[in-house]
């Protein structure tokens, strides 16, 4: 008995569960027929939406150009109604947002109308978060300006940038009047960091105004909108700087042999055919004329001037400014009279003797720099007569007794200027009678 009532309300139960799903199934289906019938309209938006201009010739033909203010020809949102079965395939590109130029109203403003010619009978109300396009309007201007290069990085160690070409050095410009009245010049730039070797590279060009601020602004256009720059890269070595003189002082003075000098060695730089053949930089001697000065000669120069051709300063900041300054001074004259111990007699003929008789020597009189003359002093200053040197000069083959005035002769240094020599009296006797008297 209580198996069979078991059997029973399993069985219930098993129909119920069949009953829910079977409901399930049928509520879904009718679900299904509504909407597929039925297509319920909603609404819908897309973002970032682009206005297009329409007869915009209406300004270019009256050689005026325009600028949309505040980005007003992208919309943010643009919102509209459509069935379900449209919302699932319409497109952002399908709704179509027009400003026409044939309604610009006098502040410049154009109405906005929208449209979506794909589905023009299922969406209506199509909206935006924006009403017009707001234009600046002006006269078109035109102007050449010069096209200029600004290096960018530095070039390997030992190496510098040499020439720098162009392919285009003027440009033409257009837009706003009082947009290209600001612009003052071109500018490309060009990266040379690290190069060894010459390149060529294709810059952009930036316009600039007088303070040197970047102008960017769509209405102004280019006639060309890059150029090409050729860059030379030349080596670098340092060399001495050769400095000479010409003429001379006025008479009474020499030059010292010092030649000051701010720079004695400069660095260049220059293509390596050229560079390799340099070794120096010499500067005339017509540019340093000490004739008849009589007083230091000093002198500017500008060493730019002594480069050779295709060659120049390694560095830019080189300030090639020499002073230049030749020392002159007055030739003094000095007389010294030598000391008689100072003196000393050779080649005394066979049989004779001498010695110096009294008081009887002339002076030494020599001329020159102050600084060298005063090297020459009486106590030290040593002299030789050369007695067989002497009677050879004067031809006597045989030198008999008696008093004799000979040269002495005396070592000077380049710079002493001998003016007189100096001599000496000897008193010559009979090396037996000088025996026999002693």
């Amino acid at each position: 008995m209580k198996g069979k009532i078991g059997l029973k309300i399993r069985s219930i139960l098993f129909s119920h569960w069949l009953l829910k799903l079977v409901s399930l199934v049928l509520a879904f289906a009718l679900w299904f027929v509504v909407v597929s019938t039925d297509d319920p309209v909603a609404e819908k938006r897309f973002q970032n939406v682009k206005v297009n201009l329409v007869n915009t010739e209406l300004l270019t033909d009256n050689d005026q150009v325009y600028e949309i203010l505040d980005n007003t020809d992208v919309l943010r949102t643009v919102t509209f109604d459509a069935p379900l079965s449209v919302r699932r395939e319409i497109q952002a590109s399908d709704i179509i947002a027009e400003a026409d130029l044939t309604n610009l109203t006098v502040t410049n403003t154009v109405e906005i109308k929208f449209s979506c010619p794909k589905y023009s009978d299922q969406v209506q109300n199509i909206s935006g978060n924006i009403e017009y396009v707001r234009l600046n309007i002006e006269d078109r201007a035109t102007k050449w300006i010069d096209i200029y290069y600004n290096i960018i990085g530095e070039v390997a160690e030992n190496y510098i940038v040499g020439n720098i070409s162009l392919d285009q050095n003027r440009l033409q410009i257009q837009g706003p009047e009082s947009v290209i009245t600001e612009i003052s010049r071109a500018e490309v730039d060009v990266d040379v960091t690290g190069i060894t070797r010459n390149i060529t590279t294709s810059s952009g060009i930036r316009l600039l105004d007088q303070d040197g601020n970047e102008v960017t602004r769509a209405s102004v256009t280019k006639n060309l909108n890059t150029v090409v720059a050729k860059v030379e890269v030349w080596n670098t070595k340092e060399v001495p700087v050769i400095y000479e003189y010409t003429g001379a002082p006025a008479e009474g003075y020499l030059v010292t042999g010092v030649m000051e000098t701010t720079v004695e060695t400069v660095k260049i730089a220059g293509p390596s055919q050229i560079l390799n053949d340099v070794t120096e930089l010499r500067v005339d001697p017509e540019d340093i004329d000490i004739t008849d000065a009589a007083a230091d000669y000093e002198k500017t120069l500008y060493l730019r001037n002594y480069l050779p051709d295709g060659i120049s300063f390694a560095d830019d900041g080189f300030d090639d400014t020499v002073r230049v300054v030749v020392k002159i001074e007055e030739i003094v004259e000095r007389r010294i009279t030598l000391r008689a111990e100072n003196i000393q007699v050779i080649n005394i003929p066979e049989g004779l003797t001498c010695e110096i008789a009294g008081n009887t020597t002339s002076p030494l009189v020599v001329r020159g720099l102050e600084a060298y003359v005063t090297l020459l002093q009486s106590s030290t200053l040593q002299g030789i007569v050369d007695v067989g040197a002497w009677m050879e000069e004067t031809n006597m083959t045989e030198l008999s007794e008696g008093v004799y005035s000979l040269p002495v002769t005396v070592s000077l240094l380049e710079q002493q200027e001998l003016v007189s020599t100096p001599a000496v009296t000897l008193n010559f006797v009979s090396a037996q009678e000088e025996t026999q008297n002693h």
